[in-house]
């Protein structure tokens, strides 16, 4: 397995850039030039249905084979829409009003949509990295941006203050690797990755705090990065290799200051690689990429905090990355 590993080839250019799946054994080798987009970015193809700004709940799981993001209703997994035009969209993030956040890998961007809108709302530019996960604080706002790596080294967090403008950057020295990361209730900002050597870490930025911390983990070891989410009571930390199987599953977490204590597994049974979810009310959802064997790769849906099979699924997906749930305000 190794650090995250489905390689991307950049157009024009020597650089390569890897997303966040755990398939494969290919390291990604660090950009020497500027990534330019490797498509055309064909936003007019998006569609959405006439009815999607107005279902209460919806659920938007990104495709880093065919370059969109797909939109369903949740839990019951209809269909609404699918927005195009990406260069590779990986992680998502939505805010209390209901707009949700797209990190577009290549083309080194971060764009907003309202709920169930086609249309984008506003963008924002990487200008040190490749953005590949983001997390709104509720209370504040800000936008907090992951580069799984910069343009002449290891990655960092972006903050951009009430989700504009230009970002305050940080860096934990003992993470080189960014993947995701959630906000807490108190405005903590935790954040998955890996170090140089290839093993799991987890930095806090407290809120308004200066610089990125480690966090020391008590329980079972974690091998890939994936999911940092608030629960409103437990952090959940994703493991795309669980117990170092061909599997994922979630872990929930007490936190107490720098450290957090693993108090329970969740298992995802029959997934593959599972990197990241959303959580809502008793269910948390997310796609599963199929690459361990001639399965199909899927969007699932969970009961929580139980979690084994999916209590639905749909296959109309091929590499799911991100995932977000926005709820209209």
């Amino acid at each position: 397995m190794g650090i995250p590993t489905s390689v991307l080839r950049a157009a024009g250019t020597a650089a390569t850039i890897a997303s966040l799946s755990a398939c494969g054994h290919v390291s990604p080798q660090l950009p020497i030039a500027p990534v330019a987009p490797t498509v055309v970015l064909d936003r007019d193809s998006s569609w959405m249905s006439p009815d999607a700004a107005q279902v209460k709940t919806l659920l938007y799981v990104s495709d880093a084979q065919s370059y969109d993001v797909y939109i369903y209703s949740f839990p019951d997994l209809e269909l609404k829409g699918k927005l195009t035009g990406f260069d590779r969209p990986e992680g998502e993030c939505s805010d209390a009003g209901g707009d949700v956040w797209i990190t577009d890998t290549q083309s080194r961007e971060i764009v907003r949509f309202r709920h169930g809108g086609r249309k984008v709302e506003a963008t924002l530019h990487d200008p040190i990295g490749f953005p590949v996960g983001c997390a709104i604080d509720r209370k504040s706002g800000d936008l907090a941006v992951t580069n799984l790596f910069g343009l002449s080294g290891g990655g960092s967090v972006m903050i951009y203050k009430k989700a504009a403008g230009t970002p305050r950057l940080y860096v934990n020295p003992g993470q080189y690797y960014y993947y995701f990361a959630g906000y807490d209730d108190k405005g903590d900002l935790y954040a998955s990755g890996k170090s140089q050597t290839n093993r799991y870490r987890l930095s806090m930025l407290a809120s308004r705090g200066r610089s990125m911390v480690s966090v020391s983990i008590k329980g079972p070891r974690i091998f890939d990065p994936g999911t940092v989410q608030w629960t409103g009571s437990t952090l959940l930390l994703g493991d795309q290799r669980c117990q170092r199987k061909k599997t994922s599953c979630l872990y929930e977490a007490v936190v107490s200051r720098r450290s957090v204590r693993i108090t329970r597994r969740v298992p995802l049974s029959g997934s593959c690689d599972v990197a990241q979810v959303a959580f809502e009310n008793g269910r948390f959802a997310g796609g599963d990429d199929w690459h361990c064997g001639p399965g199909h790769s899927s969007t699932d849906v969970w009961a929580y905090p139980r979690g084994g099979s999916p209590v639905r699924a749909r296959t109309d997906i091929q590499v799911p990355i991100g995932a977000t749930i926005s709820n209209l305000p």
